[in-house]
């Protein structure tokens, strides 16, 4: 009768069952990296809203020092294409702008946020130029702003109060679509995500 081998003290069979556990650990990883990067759940992958806007704006800008301006009036109109910008300049000269040439004194550098303290409060303590006015007013919206994207403060006369009904009606008649999009930002095979200040 051959005599029973005893595994547990062969090395040879301790060295296989180690590389046999570690190529299963190996593969158990691999498979739940792939399940989370499929999966629309997962981390790799966001929902974004956007929206396209239908309805129109007026927008009065005031003013208020030599190349500083602040909203003072914003109306709602039926139509995107008959968005209009009037200037009130200290001079007493009025100025009244079409969509796109309002657009055109847009930067972008004027898209910027500028909500920190700093700006808000101190460097633009009296308003803005046209181009940011413009921009963080309802009638950014015309030109893509995102509805996420607060407006900082001092670019109306009431520091936003005036801003938030036609913003609100804005949205609420705007076309919306919901996809999924990646996360931007992730970096290398174990690396986390990260998203850019901003997304409009």
């Amino acid at each position: 009768m051959t005599p029973a081998r005893h595994f547990s003290t062969n090395p040879k069979f301790n060295d296989r069952l180690r590389q046999g556990g570690l190529y299963v650990a190996v593969a158990a990883l691999l498979a739940t990296h792939t399940q989370c990067t499929n999966s629309g759940g997962g981390g790799d992958w966001e929902a974004v809203t956007t929206y396209e806007v239908t309805k129109g704006v007026q927008t009065t800008l005031e003013e208020v020092e030599p190349d500083k301006f602040e909203v003072v009036d914003e109306q709602l109109l039926e139509g995107k294409a008959a968005s209009s910008v009037i200037i009130k300049r200290l001079t007493g000269e009025v100025d009244t702008l079409g969509l796109a040439e309002a657009q055109a004194l847009v930067t972008s550098q004027d898209t910027v946020s500028t909500h920190s303290s700093t700006h808000s409060t101190t460097h633009y303590r009296h308003g803005y130029g046209i181009g940011p006015v413009l921009y963080w007013s309802s009638f950014g919206h015309m030109m893509g702003r995102n509805f996420n994207t607060p407006s900082p403060y001092n670019v109306y006369r009431n520091n936003g109060l005036a801003s938030s009904g036609v913003t609100d009606q804005l949205r609420s008649t705007a076309l919306s679509r919901t996809e999924m999009r990646p996360v931007r930002g992730r970096t290398g095979f174990f690396g986390g995500s990260g998203r850019s200040r901003f997304g409009s």
